[in-house]
């Protein structure tokens, strides 16, 4: 079992299993020298890019158990000779019967009980996860039900964090955290803004994403050491580095303040260093005023004035890129979540690589604000695969569909993987949806486990048909669009 863990740099390359950008600071206020503030770029063979930033996440979903779920209180208010009589056909249907399954859970709802409806439905559903009458009867019992809150994800959060977290609340999520509370209720808006958008996007689809059975679970650590120790102890992450990660072994997303990642510490040192320095210079200012020496008091206040506009604006790219790396992360390791709790994905079976992060990449954003998804443009990422489509460093559509990992690949490797994934999806999000969704109904058809990679590449082409042909008219589409 293997979690899914992110990354978020200010990179696009990976290196050795994920990403680790890096905000590089050169030069410094010295004299009258000309102070210079850059990104590090991995992905431009580690050149200088002055003004841009790439966020990248590197994620690995492998095959799990489903978390637990805490059944509501909705029968407790059904009548005793309700629940007789739904024990009695209970007792009298035999195991395993799907059609006869699905008489029992209807003849559940319109008696008044609910939770065992429910239960029923989501078995059959389990099983036959294409059962138009059961999904149409489940969605229509769950309503706008706000889902229960307890369950066994929230309950294994509890007992191993320390008691000083805290827990806040939303319709769908239930966050627990020893961050600050600004912070938390902005992560915890994130969170519902992704399902949102997640759901907007399964309608456009005409995808078929189960009410959540259950609030799902966040943890969110004020420390990022602290973060480590959890995600190495816990959730066996391998990777403590990563800025946030999908547990699907216990259900839950984990993230840490961006503002404690090490880059963003770094640069906040140097913003510091130069504030200092500033205030060197007005006190040499103010000394060559005391000293009547007016023409130097001049260049000292020209110089001061041209220090302070490069600190703000140094100052607000470091704003920008903690801000980015925030939003960009909680977007993907939440929408993992809502795959595999919704039942878009199954929990049973280990898919290829370029759908399960195809789909997480495109959700990502730096503006949780208005929409996004797989129907939206995430210019860091578009700007990364285009380079990769420029430099002719593209996979073989026919190699891509069997991936599930990259754990052994080099930089240059993972990096096409991902971002090549993310324009694929948003591709067939716009000119190939029905065929995306049959491929995901395919797999969700398939029995519980992990596949070859040759039986990936059969799915694929019955839902796309030939792989050759299908990457020609993508890349057809591509190479218009950047002119090549």
């Amino acid at each position: 079992m293997t979690c899914a863990t992110c990354v978020i740099g200010a990179a696009g390359r990976a290196g050795h299993g994920g990403v680790r950008g890096r905000l590089i600071w050169q030069g410094g206020v010295t004299d009258q020298s000309d102070v210079r503030w850059s990104c590090f770029n991995l992905n431009n063979g580690g050149k200088i890019a002055s003004r841009r930033f790439v966020a990248v996440a590197i994620c690995s979903v492998t095959m799990v158990s489903s978390a637990g779920y805490g059944a509501g209180d909705g029968d407790a208010t059904a009548s005793p000779e309700a629940i007789r009589q739904f024990g009695e056909l209970r007792a009298a249907q035999p195991a395993g019967e799907i059609s006869g399954e699905l008489e029992l859970a209807i003849w559940a709802a319109e008696h008044g009980l609910p939770d065992k409806a429910e239960e029923i439905f989501r078995w059959i559903l389990d099983h036959d996860p294409l059962n138009e009458k059961a999904y149409k009867a489940l969605i229509e019992l769950a309503g706008n039900r706000t889902p229960p809150k307890s369950s066994d994800a929230l309950d294994d959060a509890r007992a191993v964090l320390p008691k000083r977290f805290v827990e806040f609340e939303t319709k769908r999520f239930v966050v627990l955290s020893d961050a600050e509370a600004q912070w938390t209720r902005r992560q915890a808006s994130r969170l519902e803004r992704t399902h949102h958008q997640f759901q907007r996007f399964a309608r456009r689809l005409k995808l078929r994403p189960l009410p959540l059975k259950h609030k799902l679970v966040c943890v969110l650590f004020r420390d990022r050491a602290d973060y480590q120790r959890f995600a190495i102890s816990h959730d066996e992450v391998v990777d403590p580095w990563i800025a946030g990660y999908y547990s699907p072994a216990h259900g839950r997303v984990v993230f840490y303040r961006s503002e404690v990642n090490p880059s963003v510490v770094e640069a906040r040192e140097k913003l510091k260093q130069m504030r200092a320095d500033i205030e060197v210079i007005s006190n040499q200012m103010r000394q060559a005023e005391r000293e009547g020496k007016d023409e130097w008091a001049e260049t000292l206040r020209q110089n001061r004035a041209r220090y302070r506009a490069h600190l703000q604006r140094e100052s607000d790219r470091v704003d920008k890129f903690t801000e980015q790396v925030n939003v960009a992360t909680t977007m993907h390791e939440t929408t993992h979540q809502l795959l595999f709790h919704t039942g878009v994905q199954s929990a049973r079976t280990q898919y290829p690589i370029w759908v399960s992060e195809g789909f997480a990449t495109s959700f990502e954003t730096d503006n949780s604000g208005g929409a996004f998804g797989p129907d939206h443009e995430y210019g860091p990422r578009r700007e990364v695969f285009e380079e990769h489509l420029r430099a002719g460093k593209l996979i073989e559509l026919s190699k891509l569909v069997m991936l599930t990992s990259v754990a052994n690949g080099n930089g240059e490797t993972v990096s096409a993987v991902y971002h090549q994934s993310y324009a694929l999806v948003t591709w067939m999000s716009r000119y190939r949806k029905k065929e995306l969704r049959q491929f995901l109904d395919l797999m969700l058809a398939e029995p519980g486990g992990a596949y070859g990679g040759d039986r990936y590449l059969e799915l694929f082409e019955q839902a796309f048909s030939d792989v050759d042909r299908l990457e020609s008219a993508w890349l057809r589409h591509e190479r218009s669009r950047v002119g090549k």
